[in-house]
């Protein structure tokens, strides 16, 4: 069970970082400018402008958007689980 949720949780937190990466390419293609450094520690600051880009884009906000933060939420409630898991 634990190394179920242990494989879990890295799938989870590839799949966040997969989003996380479609989500500055986007921002670095319309602004053209951006740090190598910001690829895994500015996502939260660079949300907004990927929601807006896409939503003046397309008319709705990007699937990056929403699979970033549904994986983000996964991930940290497979973590709390196993947390408690291990506890008790």
């Amino acid at each position: 069970m634990v190394i179920a949720a242990l494989v879990l949780i890295c799938v989870l937190g590839l799949i966040n970082f997969y989003f996380s990466l479609q989500i500055l390419r986007r921002v670095a293609e319309s602004n053209g400018k951006m740090s190598f450094f910001e690829i895994r520690w500015q996502v939260h600051k660079n949300m907004k402008t990927y929601r807006t880009l896409t939503r003046n884009e397309a008319g709705h906000i990007g699937y990056a958007y929403y699979g970033y933060w549904l994986s983000l939420l996964l991930l940290l409630i497979f973590i709390l689980g196993l947390f408690l898991l291990l506890t008790l």
